[in-house]
């Protein structure tokens, strides 16, 4: 029972000195003659963001013990280091996929065909693909080619690219319709 009391206490003193630290920074930033309202109004921001602060802190408490519970840590003499089950784990998120939908950019007023070939182990990355360029509202001509009249965006190259898949893609852009007209 001598702890609990203890507790509190030591608590209900450390709040009341918090308290008091926010009082007198809220008067001193209220300035010289302000009202009463101000330093109302200073004192309650300080309060506010300290309970912000301590919101964060027992968040960040709760997500260290879960990745603790999960194995993904490990804490020795209180350093924190990464698991071999975190190092997994951190990989498989890496390897995770960019956003299927990107921003549509209309003018374009010729068509852009767009062929791939990416290998069988590559699957995942391949229907990522086909979704974005769906999304994209091109059409489909064959599983592997589409053509559309909308501007490639910039961030899809890039994701192209960072997936280590631009190799197996081609964008075309055909400035004379010939017999695609039959298409459009």
């Amino acid at each position: 029972m001598k702890g609990k009391i203890l507790l509190k206490a030591l608590e209900i003193l450390y709040e009341g000195t918090i308290s008091q630290a926010d009082f007198f920074s809220a008067v001193l930033v209220a300035g010289y003659g302000a009202g009463m309202s101000k330093i109302d109004y200073e004192y309650n921001k300080r309060q506010r963001e300290r309970k912000v602060c301590r919101d964060r802190e027992e968040r960040l408490r709760t997500y260290i013990s879960k990745m603790r519970q999960d194995g993904l840590i490990i804490e020795n003499k209180n350093v924190v280091t990464i698991s071999s089950k975190g190092k997994n784990k951190l990989d498989s998120l890496r390897n995770t996929l960019p956003d299927r939908h990107y921003e549509e950019i209309p003018g374009q007023k010729s068509q852009i065909i767009i062929s791939f070939d990416i290998p069988e182990k590559l699957r995942r990355k391949r229907n990522w693909l086909r979704e974005v360029i769906k999304n994209l509202k091109f059409k489909m001509i064959h599983q592997s080619v589409w053509m559309g009249k909308l501007k490639i965006p910039k961030d899809f190259i890039n994701d192209l690219e960072n997936l280590k898949i631009l190799e197996y893609v081609e964008i075309f852009e055909i400035s004379k319709i010939g017999t695609l007209k039959k298409l459009t």
